[in-house]
């Protein structure tokens, strides 16, 4: 799939999530629909400070959050959001003709079956969709950026966490939580950080992309099975079982 038809099927499950710091400024972040309510994000957009609000901008819907689940590895940027949204009426818009060639009417991103042990290289220069909320100065309301690039390294991190990719895309602020779509058409990882020296600028940094196999296992292991991803949830559970074969 070429980026634009990424951006035109997937651009439906972005969704805005603002945060008050302790200090009282406003944060904003994104996340991402995987199916039947339950947002995807990075930890830290939800946890640094009091949620004002989670917005579905497609639709200018205010979501209510039900509950939040964060992986128990806290050095693992990831965390669950279930919400009230439902994208019932996008399914039912038929679109005549479809806004790009390869289009997919759906509701949600779905998850690649990468998992850690298996990736190597194959993913190098391959290409890559970025999408999120950065606040854009003098914009008169939140939009949806998108930004294309390529996959530049496979980064195994001296801390000990799960498997990142270097992504070519600026880290912008406000990008944190945003799906990294491959050019394969499924989610390659979550935007979590910008890694940089001594506290440097975001957009100095090299953007880190935190990859599947934590979101599959947080999945299996609270028993939540998002529409159509129940399949590659699922085979976290198999892969995990120590006497199969």
């Amino acid at each position: 799939m070429d980026s634009r038809c990424l951006f035109e099927s997937y651009k439906v499950t972005l969704v805005r999530v603002t945060i008050e710091l302790p200090n009282g400024d406003l944060s904003t972040g994104s996340a991402f629909h995987i199916g039947d309510g339950w947002l995807a994000t990075a930890a830290h957009v939800v946890n640094s400070g009091e949620l004002v609000e989670v917005v579905s901008e497609r639709y200018s819907k205010k979501l209510e959050v039900e509950e939040i689940i964060y992986h128990d590895d806290e050095r693992i940027d990831l965390a669950l959001l279930k919400t009230n949204l439902d994208l019932t009426h996008h399914l039912e818009t038929i679109f005549l003709p479809p806004p790009a060639d390869g289009f997919i009417h759906t509701d949600h991103i779905p998850i690649g079956g990468h998992l850690d042990d298996w990736v190597g290289d194959e993913f190098i220069l391959s290409r890559v969709l970025l999408m999120g909320y950065p606040p854009v100065p003098f914009s008169r309301s939140p939009i949806l950026v998108a930004a294309e690039g390529e996959v530049n390294a496979v980064l195994d991190k001296y801390t000990g966490d799960p498997v990142h990719f270097i992504i070519s895309c600026m880290p912008r602020g406000g990008f944190s939580g945003g799906p990294v779509l491959s050019e394969y058409g499924f989610l390659l990882g979550i935007m979590t950080e910008s890694l940089n020296h001594n506290d440097g600028f975001a957009e100095t940094g090299f953007a880190s992309v935190l990859s599947i196999e934590p979101l599959l296992v947080l999945l299996e292991k609270n028993g939540i099975y998002p529409g159509e991803n129940r399949e590659m949830v699922e085979m976290v559970s198999f892969s995990d079982d120590p006497t199969s074969t």
